[in-house]
């Protein structure tokens, strides 16, 4: 997904396809969207952006690449999912 396609989304709005999240602080509610979202339709959860649209940012370490994959692990059945960061 390129910038442009992030600033869109965002520029919309939450949605029950579209989903932001202002930190991996709130992981764990962010993996329920995500297995909620694959129950349904599809969609996008973006994290490091506030609930009023506003760009947060989100340092991506290592360690919160495994903290992401984790909580995604936990979902079953297992599933695809292939963050972009």
């Amino acid at each position: 997904m390129r910038l442009r396609d992030v600033q869109d989304l965002i520029a919309e709005g939450e949605s029950t396809q579209v989903e932001f999240k202002r930190s991996t602080g709130t992981i764990d509610a962010a993996a329920r969207t995500v297995c909620a979202m694959l129950n349904g339709s599809g969609g996008h959860v973006l994290i490091g952006v506030r609930d009023d649209g506003t760009l947060h940012g989100q340092e991506v370490a290592d360690s919160t690449r495994r903290d992401i994959a984790r909580e995604l692990d936990k979902i079953e059945p297992q599933v695809v999912i292939e963050p972009e960061y």
